[in-house]
């Protein structure tokens, strides 16, 4: 069964194309982890380059799961890295930590970084140990360079199926590897209103306009969606408040595997990867 977990990308950073609140207050930080432990969500997804999210995500930490991401280009050891979010959040132990720069990184690089994270795992300081992926190629060059691979995080939305009938993604589910999705609503570019001008791109407004015809919501589709997805074990959603979450979790709980047939992704990558966004 999926699982919902709360990302918190916003609670540091105004992160977001629709994100009018920008950094999110600490009465709405409060609210919004109130609604997530009454609603069931059990994990959060968080990092050390959120700003200070760690440090705030501390009161409520011990409440959930917590993910978190380390750099291998960052002048500061994983170690060191992964023992500042540790005091941040108030812990002694994570549930899972990824590697942040995987693409960037080097090939001796990566191997070392992934060997220092296995070390920290062994150590019993964290459970799982991974890699955030931007594309299939990423996560074959984890299948090669990351002994002891245990979750990835991957991009995935009604917009982007570039992973659709992947080899890749079927390895990672024989050997047990946990799969994360997220911008599983394209930073709320799918469900949300903004004046970027990607919210007129011709790919989000066929979407809206395929919802609009087969008398569903955006949300409720592309939730939906992600749930086809026996493969994705994890779903991350950042939200700017509690109304937000809530409407979230009401569809999640509400909306059954909706029929996606017929409706195809978009192959824009100026759309669907946001490290290309202006």
């Amino acid at each position: 069964m999926q699982a919902l977990v709360l990302g918190t990308a916003q609670w540091g950073n105004a992160y977001g194309v629709t994100n009018s609140p920008g950094r999110l207050s600490d009465a709405a930080i409060a609210e919004i982890a109130r609604i997530a432990l009454e609603s069931g969500i059990s994990q959060v997804d968080t990092a050390g380059d959120y700003g200070d999210a760690e440090h705030r995500l501390a009161p409520w930490a011990a409440r959930f799961s917590v993910t978190t991401k380390v750099k291998g280009s960052s002048a500061a050891s994983v170690a060191d890295q992964l023992g500042h979010s540790l005091g941040d959040l108030g812990l002694e132990r994570l549930r899972c930590c990824l590697v942040h720069d995987w693409p960037s990184l080097t090939d001796d690089r990566a191997a070392q970084v992934a060997a220092e994270l296995r070390e920290l795992q062994q150590q019993g300081l964290v459970q799982r140990v991974g890699i955030s992926a931007y594309d299939e190629a990423d996560l074959r060059r984890a299948r090669l360079l990351f002994d002891g691979l245990g979750a990835v995080q991957v991009p995935v939305s009604i917009l982007d199926r570039r992973l659709d009938d992947s080899d890749v993604i079927a390895e990672l589910v024989d050997a047990e590897v946990e799969i994360q999705a997220r911008s599983v609503l394209l930073q709320g570019l799918l469900v949300g209103s903004t004046s970027s001008a990607l919210g007129a791109h011709p790919d989000v407004l066929r979407f809206r306009s395929h919802c609009s015809d087969i008398g569903v919501e955006p949300r409720a589709l592309a939730l939906g969606f992600i749930r086809t997805l026996g493969w994705v074990s994890q779903v991350v959603l950042g939200v700017t408040s509690a109304e937000e979450l809530s409407q979230i979790t009401a569809t999640w709980a509400e909306s059954p595997e909706i029929d996606h047939e017929g409706f195809r992704g978009s192959s824009d990558l100026a759309l669907i990867d946001p490290r290309l966004w202006a």
